[in-house]
């Protein structure tokens, strides 16, 4: 995986079991995040998914563009080859359905339902063909999705790198994002994206001109980090309110709206170069 070891899927969103189900040490959907760690299908380092059962997975740390050729791979485990549906979405509202994907470990390219390579997907949802209904694990084996064409997603909290209502970086935010900037740094070519966030609290304008000064202060900050590290273009965009991750109704979500989102997108000749 050329971005490394954060390639994986890393939440489970939903899992709906099916009928019959696996027996419940191969019933947990915990097991299909992070890398593959699959050494036999008496060890239950997978999830079944059970008959028609559906998972569906999100990309927390990175996401998946269109590249030329496959842009994710899945591991199907287990001693049977079981086919499965599978979906993308960019919010996990709104699904592109690639049809029926072959049981084994499958390479899969996004583009026959992408209609615009600059999209973004952080979602995938699996759903068994009901091929194998029988034994302790019916359904597809899943064992880890993960992403080939690979896009770096990082979220800080504005609350550990400003002040109330200020764009200055504090003292401590510093730190944070030049180690940041030498872990982007492992991708020499790259075109990154700093979009500043708010809460709801003030007017549309006030929070869109306080979430461009924030997005700029991080990007300033990387350019520096970043000088001399590779050949990089740098792009901030300025959201306010509009993107919410949480509810506005408590302090708890404003709380987590209130932040500075990274993208790193690859140039695509950094996956050539891993052909």
């Amino acid at each position: 995986m050329p971005i490394g070891k954060i390639s994986f899927a890393d939440k489970v969103i939903d899992f709906t079991i099916g009928n019959p189900a696996a027996s419940d040490e191969f019933s947990n959907p915990e097991e299909a995040l992070g890398e593959p760690n699959y050494t036999h299908y008496r060890v239950p380092r997978y999830v079944s998914l059970g008959c028609g059962g559906q998972l569906t997975l999100e990309f927390t740390d990175n996401g998946f563009i269109d590249m030329e050729g496959p842009d994710l791979y899945v591991w199907e485990v287990g001693p049977s080859e079981e086919s499965f549906q599978f979906e993308i979405s960019k919010d996990g509202k709104e699904w592109l359905d690639l049809g029926i994907i072959s049981g084994g470990k499958s390479f899969i390219d996004i583009a026959p339902v992408v209609t615009d390579d600059r999209d973004i997907f952080y979602f995938v949802r699996i759903t068994d063909q009901k091929e194998i209904c029988s034994g302790d694990t019916p359904g597809a084996d899943i064992d880890a999705v993960g992403t080939i064409s690979g896009v770096v997603k990082i979220n800080l909290n504005a609350d550990v790198l400003f002040d109330f209502d200020r764009f200055n970086l504090k003292e401590g935010a510093l730190e944070t994002i030049d180690s940041l900037a030498s872990q982007i740094a492992r991708v020499g070519m790259a075109k990154i994206i700093v979009e500043g966030h708010t809460d709801n609290i003030g007017s549309h304008d006030y929070n869109i001109y306080l979430s461009q000064r924030r997005a700029n202060s991080v990007l300033n900050r990387l350019k520096r980090g970043l000088k001399d590290k590779g050949i990089y273009d740098f792009e901030s965009e300025a959201h306010g309110f509009k993107k919410p991750r949480a509810t506005n109704e408590n302090a708890e979500g404003r709380q987590l709206n209130r932040r500075v989102e990274i993208i790193v997108l690859p140039h695509r000749d950094f996956y050539k170069r891993r052909d």
